[in-house]
């Protein structure tokens, strides 16, 4: 009979070590865990039933309870009887019984390793791993139970809004009013529910409009500005004209810088000739100041600048011009109400470059809301001198008045939403 001795960190391991070496006719005649934390298989080859004279003498110095109870001679006479019966105990074994005894000399066939079957010891040490798992999956649920309780009570605060803040708020971004305006315009205005809260609202809110207008007109020198299709030019025809008609023809010149694109000067210059006021061209052949220096005695000067979109490389061109400028030139940004928000937002960015004077809002009559444009002049505080609703000349055009402005913007959110509903529903 031979018998070898494997250590391995776990049973698992030091069992496939076994079949390994020694094959499925291996007897295991003894385990014990190690001062360093092994386990040692000691296993027999070619075992003849006995056992080895060491092992004998401790089992004969140790007698089994069963024994003790009964000392039977059969029992002494015939090993192999005690032999089976120890081996039906380490096969019925199981963790929860923690004090049968453990088999010191058990041997038996070693039967195939299965990847499903768990050793006693194996089962042990993951029960342990299994504990430190559970307890750290524990102190998260806590920890997510902790956090799903701050967000219900965040939640259950939000819900309990006021019923008039709430029907106010709704009202408000039906004007296309920014979220920013109406929260501000709320924190300011204490709602009592009456009838007269929707009125108190609108007034304050015409409070927030920087308006740039008094009872004197335009004079000097004022350079329009603005992406393309905006509408400089028509507004500028519709202040020559307005003026023309008080103060005659001969102290209103208009000047144009846009070269770039063909025969963009063509308009202005029949609105010059209608109107018989000079008209100069700005190219690469003149210079801004010469021509304002020139028209200088002129009550009233306008300038006509390119339409550029705020990513065309030929922008940097045109700012540059309006920023060499003489220091009297007022530059105001003409922003179409049809726009969205963000995009009116971008080209305020890309033009604050020149230090704008004011903007003039156009294209009042074709935009289904004005909250919108509304809320970028309050935003960013860039005063409103006129506003601009038509392509009549020179009618379609008025000095700016915050109330006005406002009645428009209810005007126009009723109107839109009236004609909505008849498309929606038919009627």
């Amino acid at each position: 009979m031979q018998i070898r001795r494997f250590r391995a960190p776990d049973m698992r391991q030091a069992i496939r070590k076994v079949r390994d070496a020694v094959g499925p006719d291996a007897v295991i005649l003894s385990n014990q865990r190690l001062a360093t934390g092994e386990i040692e298989i000691v296993a027999a080859l070619d075992y003849d039933g006995s056992l080895p004279s060491s092992m004998a003498e401790k089992k004969a110095s140790t007698p089994s309870p069963r024994s003790a109870q009964a000392k039977r001679p059969e029992q002494n006479q015939d090993p192999s009887a005690e032999y089976f019966e120890r081996i039906e105990r380490a096969k019925q074994y199981s963790p929860a019984q923690p004090s049968a005894p453990e088999p010191q000399a058990a041997s038996f066939d070693l039967p195939p390793l299965q990847e499903d079957q768990e050793d006693p010891l194996v089962e042990e040490a993951l029960s342990l791993k299994n504990r430190d798992n559970a307890r750290q999956i524990h102190e998260m649920e806590l920890e997510l139970q902790h956090v799903r309780d701050m967000l219900e009570q965040q939640t259950a605060a939000n819900s309990k809004v006021n019923p008039i803040e709430a029907q106010a708020r709704e009202k408000l971004k039906r004007l296309g009013l920014s979220d920013t305006v109406i929260s501000r315009l709320l924190d300011d205005i204490d709602l009592k529910g009456r009838e007269d809260d929707w009125n108190r609202l609108l007034a304050h809110l015409a409070d927030y409009i920087p308006i740039r207008s008094n009872n004197n007109e335009l004079q000097g020198c004022i350079a329009f500005m603005g992406p393309t299709g905006v509408g400089k030019t028509t507004s500028i025809g519709k202040i020559a004209a307005q003026h023309v008609l008080k103060h005659g023809s001969g102290s209103v010149v208009l000047v144009t810088t846009d070269t770039y694109r063909i025969a963009a000067h063509e308009q202005l210059r029949t609105f010059g000739r209608i109107l018989n006021v000079p008209v100069e061209v700005v190219n690469e052949y003149s210079d801004l100041n010469e021509v304002l220096a020139k028209y200088s005695d002129y009550s009233l000067v306008l300038v006509d600048t390119a339409g550029m979109n705020p990513r065309d490389s030929n922008l940097e061109r045109q700012l540059l011009m309006m920023k060499r400028a003489r220091v009297g030139l007022k530059k105001l940004l003409v922003l179409p109400c049809t726009s969205q928000r963000q995009v009116l937002k971008t080209v305020i960015d890309v033009y604050s470059q020149v230090q704008l004077d004011g903007c003039v809002l156009s294209k009042l009559d074709e935009s289904a809301s004005l909250g919108e444009a509304i809320s970028v002049v309050v935003e960013e505080g860039l005063p409103v001198v006129y506003i601009a609703d038509g392509q009549r000349i020179p009618d379609d055009i008025e000095p700016a008045r915050a109330h006005n402005l406002i009645s428009r913007a209810v005007y126009t959110a009723e109107h839109y939403s009236q004609l909505y509903g008849a498309l929606r529903y038919g009627s």
